[in-house]
């Protein structure tokens, strides 16, 4: 008994050993982003800086139109997460609950376009809205949200899949239409897949630097493009890149993925549970 206590003790503090040396694995790129974002712009890198200098901050703010890039980041994010949201729900409920020829071919067709690097439709895609005239402007996003996205519209499916189907059985005998159904019944049971669907869009879309890059002209860059193409650097000495304001920029960046992350991440672990592998 007293040797199986000890085994147990023995597991489970080497397994506390494992989970907090990779936590330190993980986080020590965001506490050297972090310590190296206080420096003074002129010292080496270092782990922990000499002097703290919460002016790097500012100076990311104010070197280059950066309040400007993260206006044009929430448009581009904003239109796609209300868009693909609905438009997602809306094709995996008629894929989950509706009855047509050809369902689950036309449902394969959908799955296998994830196997397709972005890169493979993208060109194509920028010469047809080229050629139509939306080039430097939000409206190719409006389009893309108004289609959806595959693996949001599968998460979809698999969720509405799970909801027994006496719910529709017992609204139609309401009265309730199946437009009625998806809004009063289905919609309200899928706050966890919701919820998801919106944070995965959300970081997919705020974290996107070449779409806008090949699609929009700089005024209208979102700031992971900008933070890419931007030179940070000393008014009157471009050669000098200011690395402490760089790694100031990128932690300002990476707040909104930070902040929807664990405002969403307890639907985000039940949406994804919730699935299930069901049809």
């Amino acid at each position: 008994m007293v040797d199986t206590i000890a085994k147990k003790r023995f597991h489970r503090g080497l397994l506390y050993l494992v989970v907090i040396t990779l936590s330190l694995i993980f986080l020590m790129p965001g506490l050297w982003t972090f310590s190296n974002s206080l420096r003074d712009i002129y010292s080496i890198s270092q782990i922990i800086p000499t002097s703290i200098h919460w002016e790097n901050f500012k100076m990311a703010l104010t070197l280059v139109p950066y309040l400007e890039y993260v206006k044009n980041s929430f448009i581009i994010s904003g239109i796609t997460v209300l868009l693909t949201t609905i438009s997602s729900a809306l094709v995996g409920f008629g894929f989950a609950r509706l009855r047509a020829p050809g369902k689950n071919v036309l449902f394969f067709i959908i799955i296998a376009t994830m196997m397709l690097p972005g890169i493979v439709t993208q060109v194509p895609t920028y010469i047809l809205f080229s050629r139509i005239g939306l080039t430097n402007s939000f409206l190719p996003w409006v389009f893309w949200g108004m289609g959806g996205n595959a693996f949001l519209i599968f998460l979809y499916r698999q969720f509405f899949m799970n909801i027994p189907v006496e719910i529709d059985e017992a609204a139609k005998l309401d009265g309730c239409s199946t437009l009625g159904i998806f809004l009063r019944m289905y919609l309200p049971l899928s706050i966890p897949v919701i919820t998801t669907v919106m944070v995965m869009s959300f970081q997919g879309s705020w974290g996107d630097y070449q779409t806008p890059f090949m699609f929009l002209d700089s005024d209208k860059w979102n700031l992971a493009t900008a933070m890419i193409s931007s030179n940070y650097s000393l008014p009157n000495n471009p050669s000098i890149q200011l690395i402490p304001v760089i790694n100031a920029a990128t932690l300002l960046f990476a707040i909104p993925i930070i902040v929807t992350f664990f405002i969403g991440q307890k639907y985000l672990v039940e949406g994804i549970v919730t699935t299930g592998l069901k049809g």
